[in-house]
């Protein structure tokens, strides 16, 4: 598998070949000289990032270790750059010529060069500016068919907006972001919290690439009357990963960056409109038989990040209608949600991506209106514009209003309560998988599902319990640690139970539904409390 090698032309194919840099993407042997620990997380990962891997279930690996110091400085003595290191499949991003290429693969910690075949941007979508007539409402404007047909109006209306969850986008770019009214509210209250570019070209993600802008509209969005996003009120980290203008292996490369990025920050969701099938060079092309979920590297880097707790929304592609007509990766990847487009009717785009995966799973797994979506446009107006890269983070708004209100539940359970949710639950297709989702439906679904509780001999009561009242506790352990968690996630009082039985009394809160989470060294049980 490593005897062979891509590589990636970086500057004008003029120059004779010798004195060319491309780009080479190294893998290591091992960890082994690596000054970190998994009995140490906080050196490495945030703490938001520790708190979602807790309340996922998910273990600190190996896989989650930076990449060795000593390795990359080994890599550089040879007179390469390192443009970025890629911790989850130990490896690193470098440009070299090709003639200095030798003296790094005689390095005695390194495995060779990865081999792969990745892809074709799904987001050729024709964007047209639309004025805004017939206003269906006087707050969303003609953004209110894209907003009902998923019912986040009436998770707008119990004041779910995505409070607290943080969302990050894998997109081309995010021109004008930054300055567009229609982002203001966003940019203003300080709610993009990072950004990243691994084009080494470009050292800002609002200079070029408007796809992700419009993309981030979607969710983000507000401006009354016109265009209200799904999550508007949740934060955002922004990573530019896609190189436009060209359709390069690289690029799958990149996405893994940013899936690691998004991990390190605490990522609860992370959306990406950006599919790959087809490249310049035709002999990186992928397969439908790659569609397996395993094979590609940009697939295998969204089945990482949705095992670290992270819920990855991604569109199905936009192939329906050419020869390809199947998903593009990283659409065929395991326990992420694919979403494929409908019309505001509620029939399949003809340009939607089907499925199944080549291993027969059921893909897309759900639609959202991906024909003449609502967006924004980088120069400020509001516009139309077709493709599953819209319907897919009208998902990710969804979930995040889920995750917001129900805040001890994982990932995976978010996830399949939207999957239960769908308009054709009881008979997925290839073409709308489980159908349209819905927030009220989910939201059912979600609360017959106690988060991370176990059946076990425990119990409150009163519940529910005003404050100032003697709560009395039982507990199957010797001692826990308790956290208090509001209904938007937010932990709100810490104690310590140091035994079995336990009266406490609580001071005052603000009358709701609030999580009690009892967390000892094997375990984490969420039991709900309504404090009145």
């Amino acid at each position: 598998m490593f005897q062979r090698f891509i590589f990636f032309l970086l500057v004008s194919s003029s120059l004779p070949l010798q004195a060319q840099t491309y780009r080479y993407l190294v893998l290591f042997k091992d960890k082994a000289s690596t000054t970190y620990s998994v009995n140490n997380p906080t050196a490495f990962l945030s703490s938001k990032s520790l708190e979602r891997r807790r309340k996922n279930r998910v273990p600190v690996i190996e896989q989650d270790l930076p990449v060795s110091t000593t390795y990359l400085n080994q890599v550089k003595a040879t007179g390469a750059r390192i443009l970025f290191p890629l911790k989850w499949i130990n490896g690193a991003l470098i440009t070299q010529k090709p003639s200095e290429l030798k003296k790094i693969l005689a390095l005695s910690s390194v495995k060779g060069l990865y081999w792969n075949f990745p892809a074709d941007s799904s987001s050729a979508n024709q964007i047209t500016s639309g004025t805004q007539s017939n206003l269906i409402s006087s707050d969303y404007g003609n953004s209110i068919t894209q907003i009902t047909q998923l019912g986040i109006d009436q998770m707008h209306a119990k004041s779910i907006r995505g409070e607290g969850t943080l969302i990050t986008l894998l997109d081309d770019g995010f021109k004008s972001a930054n300055t567009v009214p229609y982002l203001q509210k966003l940019v203003t209250e300080k709610r993009i919290i990072a950004t990243l570019t691994t084009d080494p070209t470009l050292n800002s993600v609002y200079t070029a690439g408007g796809h992700g802008t419009n993309v981030l509209s979607t969710i983000a969005g507000f401006e009354s009357g016109k265009l209200i996003g799904t999550a508007y009120q949740a934060s955002f980290a922004l990573a530019q990963t896609e190189e436009s203008g060209h359709e390069l292996i690289v690029e799958e490369a990149n996405w893994l960056r940013g899936a690691e990025w998004a991990d390190s920050l605490g990522t609860d969701i992370l959306s990406s409109s950006l599919g790959y099938s087809n490249f310049d060079n035709p002999l990186h092309n992928h397969s439908y038989a790659d569609m397996n979920g395993k094979s590609t590297l940009v697939s295998k880097a969204a089945s990482w990040a949705a095992s670290k707790g992270i819920l990855c929304t991604v569109s199905a592609g936009n192939e329906g209608a050419n020869a390809w007509k199947y998903i593009t990766a990283p659409a065929d990847a395991d326990s992420i949600l694919t979403v494929g487009s409908v019309n505001a009717l509620g029939g399949l785009s003809s340009f939607s991506s089907i499925g199944p995966s080549f291993d027969g799973r059921t893909k897309p797994d759900m639609v959202a209106m991906g024909s003449s979506t609502v967006v924004g446009l980088i120069d400020g107006r509001i516009g139309l514009s077709n493709g599953t890269s819209f319907s897919a983070p009208l998902i990710a708004g969804l979930a995040a209003g889920l995750m917001q209100a129900f805040p001890t539940h994982t990932a995976q359970q978010i996830r399949n309560g939207m999957l239960k949710s769908g308009s054709q639950f009881s008979r997925s297709d290839m073409l709308l998988g489980f159908g349209i989702p819905n927030f009220d439906k989910a939201s059912k679904s979600m609360d017959l599902i106690l988060g991370n509780s176990e059946e076990l001999n425990f119990s409150i009561y009163p519940n529910p319990v005003s404050p100032g009242m003697a709560l009395h506790i039982s507990i199957p352990f010797n001692a826990a640690q308790v956290e208090i968690v509001n209904n938007a996630g937010l932990v709100v009082q810490t104690f310590q139970l140091n035994q079995r039985e336990s009266t406490i009394y609580l001071g005052p809160f603000v009358s709701g539904k609030y999580y009690f989470r009892f967390t000892t060294e094997s375990t984490s049980i969420i039991k709900p409390v309504i404090i009145l």
